[in-house]
């Protein structure tokens, strides 16, 4: 079977593996010695070829390569601060800041309006509403930010009643209200994953009584 060449991701990818190995002061040998140390054992020739675009490059490769060079994989992808645009498919060019939030799962595909519904202005062409599969394909990513901000607003609350300055009585049952509300919270938000077949994080060793 004919292996498909690389799209303009690969080909980005390979321009910003051998821009941020130049910005580090590494060599080609450097990296494929923290390549192995990833797991990864790749030569340094190897990496000469993947940075010409002379090999393909996969997804154990810029996972490994985002470990060996210390950036985030997805910085890799779609270089915030160093191109305005990027093509994330082939013939679509569309803002790096855009293309970066929706591969991290914050916002729809770029341009992406979703599908129509109901009448449409005859003014402007538009649909009344539109439906967006992304919306139910990212609920994961939203769920999991979710649950760590329950988690950090559960382990905020004693320097939050601090600062009321109340009487040790006084702290004492706020705090115990704040904590009881933030696990409340907590509770519905592993509720709603679990509902939706997912699997909740595990719990801080202070928080684990919760699923008793």
């Amino acid at each position: 079977m004919a292996i498909l060449e690389s799209g303009p991701a690969a080909a980005q990818v390979a321009r910003n593996i051998q821009r941020v190995r130049k910005a580090r002061q590494l060599k080609q040998s450097d990296v494929s010695e923290r390549l192995a140390a990833a797991g990864r054992p790749t030569l340094p020739t190897v990496v000469s070829k993947i940075e010409r675009g002379e090999r393909r490059i996969d997804v154990d490769d810029l996972i490994a390569f985002g470990r060996a060079l210390d950036v985030p994989p997805a910085l890799l992808l779609f270089p915030l601060g160093e191109d305005q645009n990027v093509e994330v498919l082939a013939g679509q060019l569309t803002p790096t800041w855009d293309a970066f939030r929706w591969f991290v799962g914050e916002a729809p595909f770029p341009g992406d309006a979703g599908t129509p519904h109901g009448e449409r202005d005859p003014e402007t062409g538009l649909a009344e509403w539109y439906e967006n599969p992304w919306q139910e394909g990212a609920a994961p990513v939203v769920l999991w930010r979710e649950h760590a901000e329950r988690v950090r607003e559960w382990f905020a609350v004693p320097g939050r009643v601090r600062r009321l300055r109340l009487d040790e009585e006084g702290e004492r049952e706020q705090r115990a209200r704040e904590w009881e509300q933030a696990e409340a919270a907590l509770r519905q938000t592993r509720n709603t994953m679990r509902m939706r077949g997912l699997k909740p994080p595990r719990l801080p060793e202070e928080l684990a009584e919760l699923e008793q």
